[in-house]
């Protein structure tokens, strides 16, 4: 139960043998995701008013995240995992993946895997009794014009007959996503990291979450919790300065947001993907296998 506590720390001391080329490739990878968004949002503004634009540009930026987004994050893993061990590594080796031969492929169809697998897991939450009230939730929030108020006597028509067992799908949804979620990054891990085909490395991420359940859960939890306090404490203290700040000047407010903010991402990059790094390592018995190179080494399933 105590293990993903010691991922959580030995993740505090990712990068610290060589913090320009992970922060590095991590900036790159940043900078990567704000141009897909700012893409998306500005297709987006063109196919405003055209619900067929929209769905359009959706679907085409889906795409693309597939294809674009696997390999970079493989490719975050080996940077990581060269850092750690002390191997000679880059930040521009995050895009390495992309090349023939690299994995990249094999990375692109693990996500796709999990992708569909998420696609029909929600596909199925549909056709339940949650799923009838977030479409007739959802239909009476678009209904809504922009600024203007919901329609509260469909809300409570809404309520009212939904029953309060409705809302016990809500920790089975939770659950199933939380296990996806590490399924999904331990099998990103093991298709970066390891020489496998593309059913090894889905089969092996699944089996892998579903092993460590329950410290995973346990882990979580305890996350949750103490986050919540943490964060709490950090918006009331950035709320008191940003407010001090925008006394002065509306200008100071954004010379240190956008510093704080760039800090933030880079940190949770980097704690997400190190914890996931050395969580695959245990769990497969890599642990202690600081010589093996990336290809080497074996993989139980």
């Amino acid at each position: 139960m105590a293990a993903p506590f010691r991922w959580l720390r030995k993740a505090f001391d990712v990068g610290r043998r060589n913090p320009k080329a992970l922060f590095g490739a991590i900036s790159l990878m940043i900078v990567v995701v704000i141009a897909i968004t700012m893409a998306q949002m500005f297709l987006q503004v063109l196919a405003q008013g055209s619900m067929t634009g929209l769905m359009v540009v959706m679907a085409v930026m889906t795409a693309v995240n597939w294809v674009v987004m696997p390999p970079l994050v493989g490719g975050l893993f080996r940077v990581v995992d060269a850092t750690d061990r002390g191997l000679p590594v880059a930040a521009s080796d995050v895009f390495n993946a992309y090349g023939r031969g690299q994995g990249g492929k094999r990375l692109v169809l693990v996500s796709l895997v999990y992708s569909l697998a998420y696609v029909g897991f929600a596909a199925l939450m549909l056709l339940t009794p949650l799923g009838q009230f977030f479409r007739e939730y959802f239909a009476i929030a678009l209904a809504t014009p922009v600024g203007g108020e919901p329609d509260m006597a469909a809300l409570q028509t809404l309520f009212s007959k939904t029953s309060p067992a409705t809302f016990l799908w809500l920790p089975v949804v939770a659950i199933v996503m939380f296990t996806w979620l590490h399924a999904s990054m331990l099998a990103l891990a093991t298709a970066a990291l390891r020489e496998v085909d593309v059913a090894t490395a889905v089969v092996a991420g699944a089996l892998a979450a579903l092993r460590n359940f329950l410290p995973l859960l346990g882990f979580m939890l305890v996350f949750l919790v103490a986050g919540f306090f943490v964060v709490l404490l950090f918006a009331v203290v950035l709320g008191l300065l940003l407010g001090l700040l925008a006394m002065l000047s509306p200008v100071l407010v954004v010379l240190v947001m956008f510093p704080l903010m760039l800090l933030a991402m880079l940190a949770t990059y980097a704690m997400l993907f190190a914890f996931y790094y050395h969580a695959w390592r245990d769990i497969f018995g890599l642990a202690d296998d600081t010589q093996a190179s990336p290809g080497e080494g074996t993989l139980e399933v």
